[in-house]
């Protein structure tokens, strides 16, 4: 009997943060594994989105995005970093940032081309390359700062190299990568004629230093695609509103794909998101968000380490690394199954997010885009595990 299944997915399996939130609701635990809050987003843009239904702007729109969305984010990315983007043929709006990556690496990518990743690495970008038949190859970042191997990065470029991905600031690492790395990235994209696709979506959570934008830098701007999103900033992750940003031939080349894909997104959250979109970059709003994040990341933080985690500093995006080991513990997903099960709290194990050996097995991820109160009750769960430290 011939195979009815496509090649491409069999290297692919469940999501793991599917895994987790479904044994998290299964076993009635706090979910810290999953990025995203379990708080309400900003009053005035669901008055926004609610007013545009209201006013019949419901049917389709532009597959590119609504024109207001397109020019609050072309002036956003010019008022914020000091790029310009014509709204008209560099801007296009998606179903989220992954519809935005998905999109954009199959208008690029042939079979046998080749994507730089670095490791530990989001999971959605391995199966992209192999549903177009491309070949990951992956840059570790070095435990425990996370730094780029340089030596490691130079080797990885060949003739086949289409483009390398970056994502800063990082998911899971919570790195946030500095002038000097995202310059080196550039140089040799540059030398190596391949395109950089940097994913952006925690651009304004960011604690130790702030973002820069790599397009930003030198003359990479028409060598990178930008994509990023709106769920992140505004706590609105339901609603799936992602854009990129790229010069008009290869935002050509993404339209076509993104056509058949979504088509468009739904309309009346796009008017709403122009409307955030175009507030200014002092708005209290942006400042308010990091207060926010930052007490959060600090009442965890503080509380894991009382705990008995060693935690490393997050610079950037709402999660916290914690190491395992001081409870005798080296298999981190047994382990975020015993949290999950035992202690009523889940996590994602960190070694999920590697691919080449040795994985790192003592690591795992919390999140702490949650109520105070969330945080609060998921710590006195967590005391538990004192009894546990060796």
């Amino acid at each position: 009997m011939k195979n009815l299944k496509s090649k491409k997915i069999a290297n692919v399996g469940t999501t793991i943060f599917s895994i987790m939130t479904q044994m998290s609701n299964k076993y009635g635990a706090i979910n810290l594994s999953q990025g995203f809050p379990d708080f309400p987003g900003p009053e005035f843009l669901k008055k926004s989105a609610c007013k545009a239904i209201l006013e019949n702007k419901n049917q389709y729109v532009p597959s590119i995005g609504v024109p207001e969305l397109r020019n609050a984010i072309s002036n956003k990315y010019k008022n914020f970093y000091g790029l310009k983007y014509d709204p008209d043929t560099e801007i296009t709006v998606f179903s989220g940032a992954t519809e935005a990556l998905y999109s954009t690496l199959t208008a690029i990518l042939d079979p046998n081309d080749e994507v730089i990743l670095f490791e530990p690495c989001y999971d959605s970008y391995s199966p992209v390359c192999y549903f177009n038949y491309a070949k990951p190859v992956y840059v570790r970042l070095e435990y425990p700062d996370f730094s780029i191997n340089e030596e490691q990065l130079k080797d990885s470029f060949t003739n086949k190299t289409k483009c390398l991905i970056i994502n800063t600031p990082n998911n899971p690492t919570s790195k946030v990568f500095r002038k000097d790395e995202l310059k080196l990235i550039g140089d040799l994209c540059e030398d190596h004629n391949c395109l950089i696709i940097t994913d952006e979506v925690y651009e304004h959570i960011t604690f130790e230093r702030e973002h820069i934008p790599i397009a930003s830098l030198n003359n990479f701007r028409d060598l990178v695609i930008t994509i990023s999103s709106t769920a992140k900033t505004f706590s609105l992750t339901g609603w799936k509103i992602g854009y990129a940003l790229a010069n008009s031939e290869l935002s050509d080349c993404i339209r076509k794909i993104h056509q058949y894909v979504t088509f468009c997104s739904p309309g009346p959250f796009q008017y709403a998101m122009a409307e955030a979109l175009n507030m200014p970059q002092n708005d209290p709003y942006f400042s308010e968000l990091k207060e926010a994040y930052n007490r959060r990341k600090n009442l965890l933080t503080s509380k894991l380490e009382e705990i008995g985690f060693k935690t490393l500093k997050p610079e950037g995006t709402y999660y916290i690394i914690a190491d395992i080991t001081p409870f005798n513990k080296n298999d981190d997903i047994k382990f975020c199954e015993f949290l999950t099960k035992e202690i009523g709290v889940s996590a994602i194990p960190i070694s999920t997010f590697y691919y080449n050996k040795p994985k790192i097995k003592n690591l795992i991820r919390f999140c702490f885009s949650k109520k105070i109160e969330t945080l609060e009750e998921a710590c006195k769960r967590l005391e538990k595990l004192k009894d546990y430290i060796d």
